[in-house]
């Protein structure tokens, strides 16, 4: 059996119980349960109050560590390091400032917790597969595409980490660093830099350590920026998957079954379709649930925007510096500079473009609703029902849009915007 036959077509409706047994949400959970942001306690699995409690000030302080460490290197280092050191450890500062943003309103949030439990336990296209046949379909596709996702996402997460360290040892190797004596006419160098109480520069045990002390922090480092970007993007797919059936529902709209004559003033009769009283009833109920089920969607992006705005807000401003910082250390065009930031700009652009274009399905399927409700026959309801779809109408004229703090919509727009900033930056940067 293919894969895709296996994901698509029997993993959605067989041995499955709850979203949690899916295998995307089972890799989510691993992940996110290791940096202690996985809502356990509240979807009922067993969390005791003492370990939640001492893994997130636990993070916390690594985060803060890592942000201190970073900073006093810069200060205590700065007339010896070169521009790529430089460079590199404003990046490093900036991606703790993120993950420290991550773990402040996130991890120790508790509208986080709810909202992940709102979409674990109500959201999730799991709980609407059985609506219709065109419901399943669209579990089915939303299925297929976070499976996929989750493996590509963790895929390039993995890659990423490795890269950043293999790297830096990688140069230490072909410096002949490694070999007896190999660091009398230099240093080690290392993936991240902190002012250690022991020597990492020149001792080889002290590198050792250190190097596994950046192998641990790169990996927590990474989770946070990508798993929480899974988890939302997760969230977006299945939102995507609500508008689709949204739209069809109101696409397949049934139309009246029989004919009404009308009579014209000047005596000329037409011949008209009008819903009967019993259609009318009918009529009613399907617009009422038309109208809920889009409140329920629109009730539920108000709330990702309120408890993942603070996140998206710093993260893309992490990306407007970032960017130019990657741009100016690849400008040097030297192999080290090269070899070390091409692949980190390269897949924190992609990660940007990605996250972006993830959002931008919302918007854009959520824009062909108004489409979709005037193209319902409210020509045959009567004045009742024709006031609700007025109704109707009016509440879908704005594109459904997740936004970064309330301030600007998360889509193509505003990446386009961050990266022609990015270029402008690093060109005036660039000329000085």
């Amino acid at each position: 059996m293919s894969l895709r036959k296996f994901l698509f077509e029997n993993e959605p409706v067989i041995g499955i119980t709850t979203p949690s047994d899916y295998k995307y949400i089972k890799i989510l959970r691993f992940m996110l349960v290791i940096i202690s942001s996985w809502p356990r306690k509240e979807i009922g699995e067993p969390e005791s109050n003492y370990q939640a409690i001492f893994f997130k000030y636990f993070y916390l302080g690594i985060t803060i560590a890592c942000m201190f460490g970073g900073v006093s290197y810069v200060i205590i280092h700065m007339s010896e390091l070169t521009f790529l050191e430089v460079g590199h450890m404003y990046i490093i500062i900036l991606m703790n400032t993120v993950d420290m943003s991550r773990v402040i309103t996130l991890t120790f949030s508790s509208k986080y917790r709810a909202v992940g439990k709102e979409f674990l336990t109500k959201i999730h296209l799991f709980f609407y597969k059985d609506r219709s046949e065109y419901a399943m379909k669209t579990h089915k596709m939303v299925h297929l595409v976070s499976h996929l996702f989750t493996l590509f996402l963790v895929s390039q997460m993995l890659a990423g980490l490795s890269l950043f360290n293999l790297i830096p040892m990688y140069s230490n190797f072909a410096a002949g660093r490694y070999s007896r004596g190999g660091t009398q006419n230099s240093t080690f160098e290392h993936s991240l830099y902190y002012p250690y109480p022991f020597n990492t520069s020149t001792d080889m045990k002290g590198y050792i350590v250190a190097c596994i002390i950046h192998w641990s922090l790169s990996y927590l480092c990474s989770t946070w920026f990508c798993m929480f970007d899974l988890f939302l993007s997760l969230m977006v797919f299945h939102l995507w998957g609500h508008f689709k059936i949204l739209i069809n529902l109101l696409n397949d709209f049934p139309r009246p079954s029989s004919n009404s004559k009308l009579m014209l003033e000047n005596g000329f009769e037409l011949h008209a379709e009008k819903y009967s009283k019993e259609e009318l009833l009918q009529v009613s109920e399907r617009l009422k649930e038309c109208i809920n089920y889009h409140r329920e969607i629109v009730s539920f992006t108000d709330t990702m925007s309120d408890v993942f705005g603070p996140m998206l807000f710093v993260y893309y401003l992490f990306h407007q510096a970032s960017g130019c910082l990657l741009l100016l250390e690849c400008s040097e065009m030297t192999a080290q500079a090269l070899m070390r930031y091409l692949p980190l700009t390269i897949i924190l652009t992609q990660q940007l473009i990605q996250l972006s274009v993830i959002f931008e399905l919302v918007g854009s399927e959520s824009e062909k609703l108004k489409d979709a409700v005037y193209g319902v026959p409210w020509e045959c309801m009567d004045i009742k029902n024709r006031k609700v779809v007025a109704f109707f109408l009016m509440n879908v004229q704005e594109p459904v849009h997740v936004k970064a703090l309330g301030v600007a919509n998360v889509g193509v727009t505003s990446m386009a915007m961050i990266l022609k900033t990015s270029m402008s930056y690093f060109t005036f940067l660039r000329s000085m």
